[in-house]
């Protein structure tokens, strides 16, 4: 079963340019930087795109093996997580 899209912090503000992303917790001041596929795939978190869409799509804009576009989403997913940026859905 695929999981649900994950949810953005309320206190994560973003910018994402050619040059990649910045995430800012304007809670606790933590700044997150990533390269241009981090906020590509930021932006579709932002579209609620759950993790196997968003790896599809990196797979296709990319010209990366599937495994690879969901290994890369999941770590990076993981790590926004681990900042408390993200924050899976609730279920129900």
């Amino acid at each position: 079963m695929e999981r649900p899209p994950v949810r953005i912090s309320p206190t994560a503000r973003a910018s994402v340019s050619g040059d990649g992303l910045v995430l800012l917790d304007v809670e606790c001041g933590l700044v997150f930087a990533s390269n241009p596929i981090g906020a590509r795939i930021w932006q579709l978190i932002e579209q609620r795109r759950s993790a196997a869409e968003i790896a599809r799509q990196r797979a296709d804009e990319y010209a990366v093996p599937i495994d690879r576009a969901r290994a890369d989403v999941d770590a990076f997913v993981a790590t926004l997580a681990a900042r408390g940026l993200v924050a899976e859905e609730p279920t129900c």
